[in-house]
């Protein structure tokens, strides 16, 4: 009932143009009120130049400092109260934006929140450390107002070097104190990043964490707006759709490699969650 009742915002203004990248000062009006709780289909990376106020995310309320960089996950329940004086801007983006064209998942926001800042959605840097990453979002944003083919690549590899940057400066970030389940949660997406291709099953993910589906259940729907079941289709759609467009593989292959043992199974599931036959949506153009 509570999902029901908390808004969902799309990157997309029209349903004929589909918008896969954003860059937005915080001072711009917004179609909605971002003080109210809201979700988004989309990830979100706040810049706070000035800080002053508060960020909820999920179960966490978090000061908002002078230098400091706020990831929001797709599906994740948040708020921002920013006091007068405070300023920054924002980089929005769809996760096939970003993750059907790297190889690699390593500096993809989620993937960084578990593997370089335990979790944690806020990092306060070092006021040089935060003028480097300023300067990259300034690039993105006069790239992205481009919006041609070339432009938007532009703005990814801006974007990759920016989740790569943030790695590097996460040794020396200052963090708030988590709480003890979003280290869980934590824990759960890095558990699923390296055996979503052979555990499609939740009570994997439970038994490895000593917790039941049950509670985890309950923990990705605060986390993320969705059931484990769901991420874990989630996870093994994302990597079905990269090797469909970034591969040579047949879809017989990309199903083995994905866990599944009958191919027109993985056709099925495929189409059900996208719209579309693997093969079809390998033929669909891509922006």
């Amino acid at each position: 009932m509570e999902a029901a009742l908390i808004p969902t915002h799309n990157l997309s203004i029209r349903k004929e143009e589909e918008i896969l990248f954003q860059y937005i000062a915080l001072d711009q009006r917004s179609q909605y009120d971002p003080s109210l709780a809201h979700r988004h289909s989309y990830y979100e990376i706040f810049l706070f130049n000035k800080g002053g106020g508060t960020h909820q995310i999920d179960l966490g309320t978090y000061d908002i400092p002078d230098h400091s960089i706020h990831f929001v996950l797709p599906g994740q329940v948040h708020k921002v109260n920013r006091e007068h004086g405070s300023y920054g801007s924002i980089l929005l983006f769809s996760t096939d934006f970003y993750y059907l064209v790297n190889s690699t998942s390593t500096a993809l926001p989620d993937r960084f929140l578990t593997a370089y800042a335990g979790g944690s959605p806020v990092m306060t840097l070092a006021p040089e450390q935060f003028a480097e990453l300023q300067q990259l979002s300034y690039a993105m944003g006069r790239e992205g107002a481009g919006a041609t083919d070339i432009h938007m690549d532009v703005v990814r590899s801006y974007l990759h070097i920016f989740l790569l940057k943030c790695g590097l400066f996460a040794e020396t970030a200052a963090y708030p104190t988590l709480r003890a389940e979003s280290l869980l949660f934590g824990r759960l997406k890095q558990l699923l990043e390296e055996h979503y291709r052979t555990q499609h099953l939740p009570s994997f993910y439970a038994a490895s964490l000593l917790v039941t589906t049950k509670k985890l259940n309950e923990l990705c729907r605060q986390h993320s707006g969705t059931t484990l079941n769901g991420l874990i289709k989630e996870r093994l759609l994302i990597e079905a759709k990269r090797l469909l467009l970034h591969t040579g593989y047949i879809v017989k292959e990309i199903s083995y490699h994905l866990g599944f043992e009958d191919p027109a199974y993985f056709n099925r599931f495929f189409r059900k969650h996208t719209g579309y036959s693997a093969g079809s949506f390998r033929r669909q153009p891509q922006g």
